[in-house]
């Protein structure tokens, strides 16, 4: 079979993974729900004091990252006690992480709208982020984990902007915007922006070139953003963990071997970085990358991401880090590798081969039947699972709602989810989740008996 025709073959198989997870992971959003851990949190103070007023309650007191608030005050239960409007923030997520990918290949590749070639790297790429993080539960079925995806969206569309859109008025406003926004969206994606953007940038003036007067805007917005979230009262409060230097060490090099296995073990990873290096090109007018500067790049990455392993290892002790945090470090090192690859097929060019696109398809393959996210949604739809753990859920929550005791005992969850983030209700009044479940519905106690 001729290479163009497997080509064409290669983009109806990356739509057909696509969709087939994007198929499922909407009908599961129907049954999702608000999470006791933060979700009616997050509810109850927008709710009681107002969305910005709630996010700098919560800057004062638990987390530094002053937009994330912002986004997770503006919770659906913020809006309507309806837990339908729940799903619709899965759909947004979803949607808005295509239209980035979409956005950021059409920006540095010659393709136009309708090439089959752009639809088909920015379906296999999504595919790649759905069947394979390890966080997809906590980044698309539990609200308060919005931030982390929508963080690494605003670095792609930074970068972009930054490095292919011509000087203009609007793109200065739009970087301004888009920096501020990141620096309080996510420790991770700052420090990994931070480090890797700002160390190349001081590579470059290493010979006393000119700085680039967009960079004078750029360089104080990041500043303040960065001093915004590095001395807020809520970051002071949250650290409380101390961690010795071998502990430390010891789990910082667990968290880095944790990173690279999942990153190793993907066959949608490699079906990727496959097709990149096969058949993604450079625009003829982006000048080819000398490969001192791309070793640099190296190590400032690596750099960056030991820098923001440091404070997971040493100030929170966590011994295994969330996967909605191992998930946004595994998109960031796909998308460094593809960026390298990008770059050194100017120096080794990969040529046409149909047996490289054959590889391709068959690594998507191996990705859609090892995928342990698609086996859980499929085994939560088929077993009726995830239907009843939201029917009992909603029950009780209507329990609480419509009691006429101020004070409201609930029976267990007979029903588990594998899929949903969650946690049960405690029997003590004073622990945090019930007080926020209770303070959502004003009552002044609600426990599990």
């Amino acid at each position: 079979m001729k290479t163009p025709l497997l080509s064409r073959v290669l983009f109806v198989v990356s739509l057909g993974a696509w969709a087939l997870i994007v198929f499922l992971m909407l009908n599961v959003a129907r049954f999702n729900i608000p999470n006791i851990v933060d979700d009616f949190c997050f509810g109850w103070v927008s709710k009681e004091y107002g969305i910005l007023a709630g996010a700098y309650y919560y800057y004062m007191g638990w987390s530094g990252r002053y937009f994330g608030n912002v986004l997770m005050h503006t919770s659906p239960l913020y809006f309507s006690s309806d837990f339908i409007y729940l799903q619709f923030y899965t759909y947004s997520l979803i949607a808005f992480g295509f239209v980035t990918c979409l956005y950021v290949i059409k920006r540095i590749s010659p393709w136009e709208w309708l090439d089959y070639r752009l639809w088909t790297g920015a379906f296999l790429f999504q595919a790649l982020a759905l069947y394979s993080v390890p966080g997809l539960y906590q980044w698309f079925f539990w609200f308060s984990g919005i931030y982390y995806y929508i963080s690494f969206q605003i670095v792609l569309m930074l970068m972009v902007v930054y490095f292919m859109d011509p000087p203009s008025r609007m793109r200065n406003g739009l970087l301004l915007f888009l920096l501020f926004c990141l620096m309080g969206s996510s420790e991770v994606s700052m420090l990994m922006f931070s480090g890797v953007f700002w160390g190349y940038q001081i590579w470059i003036w290493r010979f006393k070139r000119a700085i680039k007067s967009d960079l004078y805007g750029l360089i104080a917005v990041w500043l303040l953003g960065f001093l915004l979230v590095m001395l807020s009262p809520g970051n002071q409060v949250r650290a409380v963990t101390n961690v010795n230097l071998a502990d430390g060490v010891h789990i910082l090099l667990s968290n880095m071997k944790g990173l690279m296995r999942q990153f190793i073990s993907s066959p949608f990873i490699w079906a990727f970085l496959a097709w990149v290096w096969w058949g993604f090109p450079l625009p003829a007018s982006e000048r080819r990358m000398r490969p001192l500067n791309l070793i640099v790049i190296t190590i400032l990455f690596i750099g960056s991401m030991i820098v923001s392993f440091i404070p997971l290892s040493f100030a929170l002790g966590e011994v295994h880090i969330p996967p909605r945090i191992l998930s946004l470090f595994l998109l960031f090192l796909v998308v460094f590798v593809a960026f390298l690859l990008m770059h050194i097929k100017r120096y080794v060019p990969a040529g046409q081969s149909s047996g490289m696109v054959m590889l391709i398809i068959v690594l998507i393959g191996a990705g859609i039947y090892f995928s342990e996210n698609l086996q859980l949604i499929r085994h939560e739809l088929s077993s009726g699972r995830a239907e009843a753990f939201a029917i009992e859920n909603r029950a009780r929550f209507e329990q609480i709602r419509t009691s006429k005791s101020d004070s409201v005992v609930v029976a267990p969850l007979k029903t588990k989810s594998s899929l949903f983030f969650t946690e049960e209700l405690s029997s003590d009044p004073k622990h945090l989740w019930c007080k926020c479940v209770a303070n959502y519905y004003g009552k002044k106690a609600v426990i599990r008996n």
